[in-house]
């Protein structure tokens, strides 16, 4: 086995260490904070401070159509992150089962949220984008590991 692919290896060798977790937690607490900030007026309205309405402006100032499409690398990433670590920390787990569960409950729940956020709503395109990148990210990293099982032997 060639020096990279070991390297490679061992970012996917399976271990019994729970602090993996903090990564994919982590970030889906950064998807969850993105997609639960109000619209501008809806924070200018309610008297936030000047720095959240700034945040809420940068995130919602780019065409309605890229704001769809960035569910797709959001989950794409969010979905591979807790593939990596249900692989990487349980063993016994049916990982592919466990990882769909996890990570389309998200999706549909963190789309269904917004009906609780100020001049935000659910989209059904949000959700369809939301799990093409869970799907995307669960056959690429089927087809990844699956390479690095074949090649590592």
């Amino acid at each position: 086995m060639s020096t990279e692919l070991k390297k490679l290896w061992w970012f996917f060798a399976p271990t019994r260490s729970k602090v993996w977790i903090l990564i994919p937690i982590s970030y889906s607490l950064v998807i969850q904070g993105l997609t639960g900030i109000p619209k501008p007026d809806a924070l200018k309205d309610a008297a936030a401070h000047d720095l959240f309405i700034q945040i809420s402006e940068g995130i919602f100032d780019y065409p309605f159509w890229l704001q769809d499409l960035s569910h797709f690398p959001l989950f794409f990433l969010f979905t591979w992150l807790w593939a990596w670590y249900i692989r990487r920390v349980h063993q016994t787990l049916p990982t592919l089962l466990y990882t769909l569960f996890i990570t389309i409950s998200f999706a549909v729940i963190n789309e269904l949220t917004q009906f609780f956020i100020p001049q935000r709503f659910p989209s059904a395109g949000d959700i369809i984008m939301n799990l093409s990148g869970v799907f995307s990210a669960l056959l690429f990293h089927s087809i990844c590991i699956s390479s690095i099982h074949r090649d590592s032997n």
